[in-house]
């Protein structure tokens, strides 16, 4: 046994559980921002956002896995943005969609679990991050695993508990941990023990995105990141909405003050089967993929048309053959002032780069992050 875990033994019967309340005051609402290694760091606005979430990272043999040794000095350069604004926290997310392999493998047992942990430790101390985000999509849900869900919920239980040692040790804050979690009734009721969760994490960034997209099986538009349903959506499909799931996780026992509520910068694409049917739920053949808010700035410029949808509180866009469904300055505006107005406890964006980074849309650098900004803090 080595040092550092002889120490954590040492000090495990003694140190008591660290509980983390978050703030609720307006000018203390998150601001929770992923951010892929894709983009150049030094065009980031690190004062947009509370927290800034880094990725993505895998797990491999049961440890955190950063990747190349180029990926893992853009870590050191993220990390190293904390120079000019000491009060931003930076986390390391884990797993991401396609990416979650080894995550059952790694909590399935109590030494799993410390191996991890305490790869996940040295890690963040290593390379100057403030806490953890784990991003399993999904437990139990996507390898049927019933056993998962438990396990999950002792990861996060036993991560606090050696955190605030780690802590102890060292003379730090403990490191934080967020989870990103579902957004649809189906998969959370599988996959989380949420008064755990809500015991041990310290906030969840709600993935309340991704509710439409193409299928072979369902070829219709919709929208990516409705707030609302709309009066035409009825049973199942009247719960795919931002407003419905943050509801029911607080129902199910998260507190408002930890639900981060996810708001998308990418648009989703789909091709329409015929331009003269251009309206939600018009018959579509396929997609073109996910683009940036730039990529539907030049849309609209070059022609597009722009329609609000007033029930779902979001806009979409058209041109020919192509729809979009996509978030603007006016959606994120009304989706900030309902967080505030439902006591939630912040907002999270998915992600830094599909902003407009270059001024592409107006003379504004990422505008959509800009309206978070001042709709909770001015």
């Amino acid at each position: 046994m080595n040092f550092a875990v002889h120490c954590f033994v040492l000090f495990c019967v003694t140190i008591p559980a660290f509980s983390c309340s978050l703030p609720k005051g307006k000018s203390e609402l998150l601001r929770v921002c992923y951010y892929t290694l894709d983009n150049p760091v030094t065009q980031l606005n690190t004062s947009l956002c509370t927290h800034i979430i880094v990725g993505f990272s895998g797990v491999s043999n049961g440890v955190i896995d950063l990747g190349s040794e180029e990926r893992k000095e853009m870590y050191y350069q993220t990390t190293a943005l904390k120079k000019d604004n000491p009060d931003l926290k930076m986390l390391l997310t884990v797993g991401g969609g396609g990416n979650a392999g080894g995550f059952s493998e790694a909590f399935n047992s109590t030494g799993n679990r410390t191996r991890f942990i305490f790869s996940a430790l040295a890690t963040l101390g290593k390379y100057n991050f403030d806490g953890l985000d784990i991003d399993w999509e999904f437990p139990v849900w996507n390898d049927d695993i019933s056993e998962d869900k438990n396990n999950f919920a002792l990861f996060m239980k036993e991560y606090k508990f050696l955190a605030n040692i780690y802590a102890s040790l060292v003379h730090k804050p403990p490191a934080l941990l967020s989870v990103a979690v579902a957004a649809v009734s189906g998969i959370i009721d599988v996959a989380y023990d949420i008064p755990v969760m809500a015991k041990y994490a310290d906030f969840i960034n709600l993935m309340t995105y991704d509710f439409h997209d193409f299928f072979w099986y369902y070829p219709f538009t919709g929208h990516n990141s409705p707030l609302f349903h709309n009066s035409k959506e009825k049973a199942y499909f009247s719960t795919l909405n931002t407003a419905w799931a943050a509801n029911y996780w607080n129902k199910k026992g998260m507190p408002k003050s930890k639900i981060m509520i996810g708001i998308p910068t990418y648009a989703h694409t789909y091709t329409l089967l015929d331009p003269l049917f251009h309206d939600v739920d018009a018959p579509a053949t396929g997609t073109m993929g996910d683009i940036t808010f730039s990529d539907v700035c030049k849309l609209l410029s070059s022609g597009g048309t722009r329609v609000f949808d007033k029930e779902s509180g979001v806009p979409y866009a058209y041109k020919g053959y192509e729809w979009v469904s996509y978030e603007d300055e006016d959606s994120i505006y009304g989706k900030a002032k309902w967080i505030i107005a439902e006591g939630y406890g912040g907002a999270m964006t998915y992600n830094l780069n599909s902003d407009d980074w270059l001024c592409q849309c107006n003379k504004t650098s990422f505008p959509l992050h800009q309206v978070i900004y001042n709709v909770f803090t001015k």
